[in-house]
């Protein structure tokens, strides 16, 4: 293995590792937030539009941070492709469009729960999403910025085989080929005391 394969493997780890745990980060604020604003809409005198907005903005930024290392994951999967002379992945159009259009959102036009691209040459990632435009709210959709599903994330990292992963599997073929031999659990004569 090449040194450019290996350090191409170690980002691989790393942004597949960092996803899968940004996956249940978002999973659990979604959760916390729609607890929070079901709470709110009910009454519930102990919680206070700042409570709720503090959750969603917790709530926004995991997204967002799941959104950049999903992105940094697929370009590290293609770079080790490239690595070992195999066919790259097509990136995830509407995922690059969503990251690309999240760097510069502070060009966009701003109303309320949307931004959109507006008049004028820029916010080209922007006007690749639906309709040129991106929800920014928190409220109602599961679905990151209305367009990804966390799921669906979760779904591709998982099926990334990573270091940790391949040495994991090996351990357990190794056990189950002792076990198979009636090697493993070793007996009680086996043990030096």
């Amino acid at each position: 293995m090449s040194s450019a394969e290996e350090t191409a493997q170690w980002f691989v780890d790393v942004w597949a590792d960092e996803v899968r745990g940004r996956v249940r980060d978002v999973r659990e604020d979604r959760k916390r937030f729609d607890d929070l604003d079901h709470a709110y809409e009910r009454g519930e005198w102990t919680i206070t539009e700042r409570d709720l907005l503090t959750r969603g903005q917790q709530l926004w930024v995991a997204q967002h941070h799941l959104v950049w290392a999903t992105n940094q994951l697929e370009q590290w999967v293609r770079r080790l492709a490239r690595e070992r002379g195999k066919p790259e992945a097509e990136p995830d159009p509407v995922l690059t469009a969503l990251r690309d259009a999240l760097e510069h959102l502070d060009d966009a036009v701003l109303d309320e729960d949307i931004a959109s691209a507006g008049p004028g040459k820029g916010n080209r990632a922007l006007r690749r999403l639906p309709g040129s435009q991106l929800y920014i709210g928190t409220f109602g959709s599961h679905r990151m910025f209305g367009l990804v599903d966390p799921e669906d994330i979760e779904r591709r990292a998982l099926a990334i085989v990573t270091t940790a992963d391949r040495l994991e599997q090996q351990a357990e073929d190794y056990v189950h080929d002792l076990m198979a031999r009636g090697e493993w659990p070793p007996g009680d004569g086996d043990v030096d005391e």
